[in-house]
């Protein structure tokens, strides 16, 4: 199932749990409607999060269910918070699905990524991502190029910041030796990646070519696992991207990565590729 871009993630978990919360008292959409003076299509679109939530028709909600006191400011605030602004949502040219990537990725405890033509965003040096935009995309212009660069790397540093998740990064070989921008470029890139990983909450592995046909040939994926949220894939495409949050997808998706990991170098082989790859281009 694909997530309603317009919803937060934080919404629809107070969504889902809403719907719970009835099913465990044994009631219907018709029979909570009939009591609060709405349509049981209201409070079906609250549950599914096809409908904004406000805060009054949840804390109503939660009246009603009898929810504890704490537990009710609990999911109150969590609503709210889904409501808050980071730097992504308020600069001006950023595209809409890049907006609620970052937005996951500051959410996440946890993120595993798997790249299979590309050095994953958040690993990129800034020239490496200018080349990576302006070869699939000729019509930007360099005020827009310039925005997206510098958002990519404003968006780097949450793998930095005090409360940064643990971030997984399985790469394809192919993606480390693709001649983007020239061997120079390519040979700093490389070189970064050699030292990003060298941070506690960084593991890169490398699926090497000699592993042959796997799982990974279906393309590159990422798997999110949010604090108190439910976890999401975000899968991209040549001018979409698809965010999964229904479990069953979501379980697929981590069984993929299972068998990837399977076919991955350790960090200390891959770390010994990089260093192959750094004497090659040098």
């Amino acid at each position: 199932m694909t997530g309603n871009p317009h919803t937060s993630v934080r919404s629809r978990t107070v969504a889902a749990e809403l719907r719970r919360l009835r099913e465990e008292r044994g009631l219907s959409c018709v029979e909570v409607g009939r009591t609060l003076g709405v349509s049981a299509s209201k409070i079906s679109r609250i549950e599914t999060g096809h409908s904004g939530l406000q805060a009054d028709d949840v804390a109503t909600l939660l009246g009603y269910y009898q929810v504890p006191s704490v537990r009710r400011q609990e999911l109150l605030d969590l609503l709210r918070r889904g409501d808050q602004k980071g730097w992504w949502q308020r600069q001006a040219g950023l595209p809409k699905l890049w907006r609620m990537l970052i937005d996951y990725e500051n959410r996440a405890a946890r993120i595993q990524h798997y790249a299979s033509l590309l050095v994953p965003g958040l690993l990129q040096t800034g020239e490496y991502c200018e080349a990576v935009l302006h070869g699939t995309d000729e019509s930007l212009s360099a005020a827009e190029l310039d925005n997206l660069v510098a958002s990519r790397m404003g968006r780097q540093t949450v793998l930095t910041r005090s409360t940064a998740p643990q971030y997984l990064a399985v790469v394809h070989e192919a993606a480390l030796r693709m001649p983007v921008g020239g061997p120079g470029l390519m040979l700093r890139q490389v070189r970064h990646l050699l030292t990003i990983a060298e941070r506690p909450n960084i593991v890169l592995r490398a699926v090497p070519f000699s592993a042959g046909a796997n799982a990974g040939l279906r393309g590159s994926f990422m798997v999110l696992e949010l604090a108190d949220e439910p976890d999401v894939v975000h899968v991209e495409g040549q001018v979409t991207a698809t965010f999964l949050e229904d479990e069953s997808d979501v379980s697929r998706y981590r069984l993929a990565l299972r068998n990837i990991l399977n076919v991955a170098l350790s960090p200390a082989a891959t770390a010994a590729l990089l260093e192959a790859i750094v004497a090659e281009l040098s």
